[in-house]
């Protein structure tokens, strides 16, 4: 079982997002930070930027939003599949990004171990609710640990 943090919330948790487009990026983090209070977060715009940004600190992000296609052949399931087989993936929360929320989309996240898929274009509600759904989950999961 992959162990996650404790709490998701804006004051202790890094995020990275992992989009090529910077404009998806860039509305992203507004809705992040000004949104919600986040104010860690760094953003790349590939898988193996992200990887080498994880691999030389994997205790910096707590959460992670990937896009799922890139002009390359790694597509974001894969990095989420590559930080889970390194074990990078403890203590983080992951979300998969795509225009095309297909469900196949979905069960490569899932399988990888991303907590949701979030929609393109962005939609304030949506990633409230995902993120609502995880400190939920979060807290249910501490709370059965004694």
């Amino acid at each position: 079982m992959t162990e996650k943090p404790g709490s998701i919330k804006p004051s202790d948790t890094s995020i990275l997002i992992v989009d090529d487009n910077p404009q998806y990026t860039q509305l992203l983090k507004k809705i992040l930070g000004l949104g919600f209070g986040y104010n860690d977060i760094t953003s790349v715009d590939s898988p193996q930027k992200a990887l080498q940004l994880i691999e030389e600190s994997p205790e910096r992000f707590k959460m992670l939003f990937v896009d799922y296609r890139f002009p390359e052949v790694v597509n974001g399931g894969d990095l989420l599949l590559k930080l889970k087989e390194l074990d990078l993936m403890k203590e983080k929360v992951a979300f998969l990004i795509t225009s095309e929320p297909t469900v196949d989309n979905q069960r490569q996240a899932l399988r990888a171990g991303a907590q949701g898929v979030v929609a393109k274009p962005f939609a304030r509600t949506s990633i409230q609710q995902q993120l609502d759904k995880v400190e939920r989950s979060l807290q249910m999961d501490s709370k059965d640990q004694f």
